[in-house]
């Protein structure tokens, strides 16, 4: 039967059996050797691992060193996918392997044999707490003897204080974007990226197609439990440890927080029209290149090979798992009633719409650059902005896209249109910045809500600015739809669209310390 896993805020008491057997299990793996394939830190370095960032917060003790086998240095260390269409197929592995390692620890102890990984559950909004860090993690104490394995003194937040309330900012963990996107993979560039992101081979870190759900509520959570210590972003030795890719792992939170991004996986699945790339072999048979995903079994005297098409069946014998809850919060059409409702149009106007499961998928979107500020930005201050020129012609397609509606008999979606920010370089992993759209230059963000475009963290930005990294000196991408700023511009009755105006709001980090490449518009259509 399989094992259920559950919301970790629907367990009962704050130290419910669940959380105080995975304290116990995260206290015996962290006493085994680094070399231990079952040991917290081998598993933590699977995901990344900087040396002198782990011995600065504890996790190395003087003399100490990498594992020297073979496997460790070919294979397994800095494993984890980001920016690729291998981003949850890759964690999900991950996830099996930590659970497993886990479970058998508890056996050892005593404890159920059907133990199950919890989710947090930060997108419940039935839930009043859902925002807040389960307070088992945020106690330095706990039932048993001796420190709180689940605490951990490297968890900055938004107050830069360690052991302070870690409170996620309900933007960070937004769905909206990554659920009413149809396709798992990422269009032509400058397009949708996804909800799972762009095709690429093996990918460990660096510029690329960072799939919707990948940047919200992945980064953003990443980011606002990590922050900096003292709110001092510019010391790499200050930053939390979920802020950054190569110390992440070491925080028992990470877990869990991944946990529920596989869970968002399959509620997106349950949506109609959203399916898997299960027609493309490269990623079926992933990951393409000379590296395979490679986990160790919980004997530690093995290690397994798994591929993409292995883990897409939850309740398979690879996996062997299902969630409690996989409600989807958003329906499959929404996307196409907010539009026809912008428009003017009737609710009924939308069953002449095709819905997303009878379309042909395999029909490619134009993709055409709309217009580009190549002069790049800097934020010097709290604020940058930055006047993308449109081309004339191209704005006039999006434009007659979104009145064509309301003269059409047969309604379809309009033309959508995506905010590309290239080559961003910080050299803080725990640097975020909201992203406002169409204000004007006398308007303050925080009266206009309804023009955040999102919010942009920078997770794993350090690793691709570095020129001695090999993806480095190239950044990270960002792309942010547009499309309902364009509706509300529409709206007001404008007939030519020469120009966007675009606004970034520092959130955390050194404003002088992000800069971004370029900003690029395009439009996405029939």
């Amino acid at each position: 039967m399989p094992r259920t896993r559950r919301d970790v805020w629907k367990l009962g008491s704050d130290w419910n059996d669940t959380i105080l057997w995975y304290a116990r299990a995260v206290m015996v793996m962290s006493a085994r050797p680094f070399s231990d394939m079952t040991s917290w830190r081998y598993l933590a370095a699977m995901h990344g691992v900087a040396e002198q960032l782990w011995r600065s917060n504890g996790y190395m003790k003087p003399g100490e060193s990498l594992p020297d086998a073979i496997a460790f240095r070919r294979e397994d260390r800095d494993q984890c996918q980001h920016h690729t269409w291998y981003f949850l197929p890759w964690h999900r592995g991950y996830l099996r392997a930590f659970e497993r390692t886990v479970a058998a620890a508890i056996v050892q102890l005593g404890g159920p044999a059907d133990w199950a990984l919890p989710y947090w559950n930060y997108n419940d909004e039935s839930n009043p707490n859902r925002l807040d860090l389960p307070p088992a993690f945020g106690s330095q104490t706990w039932p048993d003897s001796g420190t709180n394995p689940l605490f951990v003194a490297a968890r900055y937040g938004s107050t830069g204080q360690s052991g302070g309330p870690i409170t996620l900012d309900p933007r960070s963990v937004s769905l909206e974007e990554a659920f009413l996107e149809d396709s798992f993979v990422g269009t032509q560039i400058g397009g949708s990226p996804g909800f799972g992101g762009g095709r690429t081979p093996f990918k460990h870190s660096g510029r690329g197609d960072e799939g919707l759900l990948e940047q919200s509520p992945h980064d953003n959570v990443h980011g606002d439990i990590g922050g900096a210590r003292d709110n001092d972003f510019m010391d790499p030795f200050k930053i939390g440890l979920m802020s950054n890719p190569s110390t992440a792992g070491l925080d028992p939170i990470f877990w869990l927080h991944h946990s529920n991004i596989d869970r968002l996986w399959e509620s997106w699945l349950r949506a109609a029209g959203h399916v898997n790339p299960t027609d493309e072999s490269a990623w079926m048979d992933g990951p393409a290149g000379n590296r395979p995903f490679v986990m160790p079994e919980p004997d530690n005297s093995s290690r397994t090979t798994f591929f993409v098409r292995e883990m897409l069946d939850t309740t398979g014998p690879k996996l062997d798992y299902i969630y409690e809850d996989i409600t989807n919060p958003f329906a499959a059409r929404e996307r196409v009633a907010e539009r026809l409702e912008g428009l003017g149009m009737a609710p009924a106007a939308l069953e002449a719409v095709e819905p997303a499961a009878e379309r042909d998928m395999t029909r490619k979107p134009q993709v055409e650059l709309l217009g580009a500020y190549a002069q790049g930005v800097r934020l010097s201050g709290p604020e940058a902005a930055a006047i993308v020129p449109l081309d004339q012609t191209t704005s006039r397609k999006v434009l007659e896209s979104f009145r064509s509606g309301l003269e059409s008999t047969t309604p379809q979606e309009p033309d959508r249109v995506f905010l590309n920010l290239e080559n961003i370089k910080a050299s803080s992993d725990a640097a975020s910045f909201s992203v406002y759209v169409g204000l004007k230059p006398d308007e303050k963000p925080e009266d206009h809500p309804e023009n955040l475009a999102g919010v942009v963290t920078l997770f794993g930005v350090a690793e691709a600015t570095s020129p001695e990294n090999p993806h480095g000196d190239n950044g990270l991408n960002k792309v942010i739809e547009i499309t309902d700023a364009i509706d509300r511009l529409h709206l007001t009755g404008v007939q030519e669209l020469n120009q966007i105006p675009v606004r970034f709001v520092l959130r955390r980090g050194r404003a002088s310390d992000i800069q971004i490449g370029r900003i690029s518009i395009y439009r996405q259509g029939k």
